[in-house]
């Protein structure tokens, strides 16, 4: 009798030392894994694999903060993924939903932030008065948290954009320069240097679309060059903007030059010289509106808006 129980009190103990096995090493060791396949799908752009691999992470670890919020915010980076603004919507609420799950205690500077990052992106969708002062009073908490801190600013600068409160957003951005760091600062390590840089050029990009739309375009080529100075090989697109600049004040001539610019650095992409033939055409030069759509056809041939623009060129 004594032997029989003796058996069963070890299968028992054998059964639970498995359970917990189960519940607090295996089903964690899973979920990592799971976790690490998402984000390597992620980097790879394959978002339908990263979500397939997320769903089995929340299978073992449904309520683990850190994969809240890694999930969260990778819902943001794959925003572009979605192409129907319902779509995006529904994603960022879900991202949300995620974010509001991880317990008050646990959501630190770094969730809050990211929060407000999803909230201002909600509000630049649904144009919703009620989203945007969502996504206001998370930067106020934000920055009742860390009021010194630079990239809180650059971040409620973008809001002011998708709000179009262009004095506002140039408060934002101004407040976010003037908190970065000397970059020639001897204490700084290479890799925040770098970071800082890369936050730079972001405020400095946000200032030229505001000037830009406050009809000041000296000031808006103005931060638009110091882009290019951060990035000089970077940011070819950065030329776009400055071509736009005088596109809006009609001088043709230099607004094709400045596109040529990001061409000759970016001459894979067709969007160069099909911009190039249309800022031709308006010229009344179709010679040379053929020749770069031409150049824009061979770099995407099924390109249905290149050869209307072929077309209308024949036309004439």
């Amino acid at each position: 009798m004594r032997s029989t129980t003796k058996i069963i009190l070890t299968i028992l103990l054998v059964i639970l030392f498995a359970l917990a096995f189960w519940h607090f090493n295996l089903k964690v060791l899973l979920a990592d894994h799971y976790f690490r396949d998402a984000i390597k799908s992620r980097m790879k752009e394959d978002w339908p694999a990263s979500l397939q691999n997320y769903e089995k992470v929340f299978k073992y670890r449904p309520k683990e903060p850190e994969y809240q919020r890694r999930f969260a915010m990778d819902l943001l980076w794959g925003l572009d993924f979605y192409k129907a603004e319902e779509s995006k919507i529904k994603i960022l609420n879900l991202a949300i939903e995620r974010m509001n799950q991880i317990p008050q205690k646990e959501q630190v500077f770094e969730v809050k932030s990211y929060l407000g990052q999803i909230l201002s992106k909600k509000a630049s969708l649904t144009r919703d008065e009620i989203d945007f002062d969502l996504a206001e009073k998370a930067f106020s908490q934000i920055a009742e948290i860390s009021p010194k801190m630079a990239g809180i600013y650059n971040d409620w600068c973008q809001l002011k954009i998708y709000e179009e409160n262009w004095e506002e957003g140039l408060e934002m951005c101004r407040k976010a320069w003037g908190l970065y760091p000397a970059l020639d600062h001897p204490q700084m390590a290479p890799a925040h240097r770098d970071q800082v840089i890369s936050e730079m050029a972001q405020v400095y990009e946000k200032l030229g679309q505001i000037y830009f739309k406050l009809k000041n375009y000296q000031k808006a080529e103005e931060m638009y060059i110091q882009v290019l100075k951060f990035m000089p090989l970077g940011r070819p697109d950065i030329w776009k903007k400055i071509a736009d600049i005088y596109y809006v004040q009609g001088d043709l001539d230099t607004a094709i030059q400045k596109n040529l610019h990001g061409y000759a650095l970016n001459p894979e992409d067709p969007a160069w010289p099909l911009a190039l033939g249309l800022l031709y055409e308006e010229k009344g030069d179709p010679g040379q509106a053929k020749i770069y759509g031409q150049k824009a056809l061979e770099l995407a041939p099924e390109d249905e808006r290149i050869s209307s623009f072929l077309e209308s060129i024949d036309r004439k």
